[in-house]
């Protein structure tokens, strides 16, 4: 076995934490080494097996450059006309202290909006609902973790009054994302929440959010809800827009290809589809040393398991 350089293999990790590449807690959590041995490594100071540290930073090393290898640089964040909607939802929302409300199909864009919104906003906390966490009680502990409170108390009074204390007046903006799952209690809740605090409230997710926030019926129980609602946002279908801003950020020019996907995203899965498609095909493009085209995009469609279209 070839022997590591331990002072070759420092100087590259220092070189990518350094250049805030990683961080040492996701370096941690790639290679299964703990944060303190890998910092104790590269500091020369580590008492137990070097070799041992060292084989394992420099596999997770060589596999990531191999990667790099072939791995397109993929957009971090497309901004589409309809994510643009969205942020100025969230937006309004915040600005006004009141409830946004950004529901529709899948595959649009809806959760990657919100992420970057929460990613670079002040005060925004974003949560995802789930089949384990639809209760007010479950709702409000996740908000907890998320607000950075580790301590926070397992119990609905307590937990209610800790978040009022922390988020009154603070301009802040909650968004839950695939809030469908909610339930009547953890919606009333937190429309309470944010009505009291005078904060910002965003409920995303698909069309059965708005059958949450109605009853079906526009009873006199969810008139509350659904009256407090400042921005209400629809998406049924993906804009052209869209499509052509996916276009422009992979620089794929070509009236056959951008009609190509185009088409794909009118199908089911939508954006997410040209999200998954596009960087393989950029993957085949690259090894052909073409730019990306309709035969490079077929063939990463074909080994995805998404069915050819019958017409473009």
């Amino acid at each position: 076995m070839t022997q590591i350089n331990h002072d070759d293999l420092r100087g590259a990790i220092r070189a990518l934490t350094g250049n805030n590449e990683i961080s040492g807690a996701e370096l941690a959590r790639e290679t299964g080494l703990s944060a303190a041995a890998i910092s104790q490594f590269l500091n020369s100071k580590y008492k137990g097996d070097n070799d041992a540290v060292a084989l394992k930073l420099n596999t997770w090393l060589e596999s990531r450059n191999a990667a790099q290898a072939v791995m397109p640089t993929i957009p971090s964040y497309i901004e589409t006309p309809t994510a643009a909607k969205i942020t100025a939802a969230l937006t309004y929302a915040q600005l006004t202290h009141t409830i946004a409300l950004v529901y529709g199909n899948p595959g649009i864009g809806k959760s990657e909006a919100t992420k970057r919104y929460a990613a670079n906003g002040n005060n925004v906390w974003r949560i995802t609902a789930s089949k384990s966490r639809t209760n007010e009680l479950e709702t409000m502990y996740e908000l907890a973790l998320e607000m950075g409170i580790s301590d926070a108390p397992y119990q609905r009074g307590a937990l209610s009054r800790l978040l009022r204390r922390r988020l009154t007046d603070s301009n802040a903006l909650i968004i839950i994302d695939e809030a469908d799952w909610l339930n009547y209690d953890a919606i009333e809740e937190l429309r309470i929440l944010q009505e009291e605090c005078n904060i910002g409230l965003a409920l995303s997710g698909n069309h059965k959010v708005y059958d949450r926030l109605t009853g079906g019926t526009r009873s006199v129980d969810f008139a509350r809800l659904f009256s407090r609602v400042g921005k209400k946002v629809v998406l049924n279908n993906i804009l052209k827009g869209d499509v052509d801003a996916f276009c422009d950020a992979w620089n794929i020019s070509g009236k056959d290809e951008r009609n190509l996907l185009n088409a794909i995203a009118k199908r089911p899965g939508a954006l997410r589809s040209l999200s998954h498609i596009l960087p393989l095909a950029s993957i085949y493009a690259q090894g052909k040393g073409v730019a990306i085209n309709c035969e490079t995009i077929h063939a990463a469609m074909i080994e995805l398991g998404h069915n050819e279209l019958t017409e473009v």
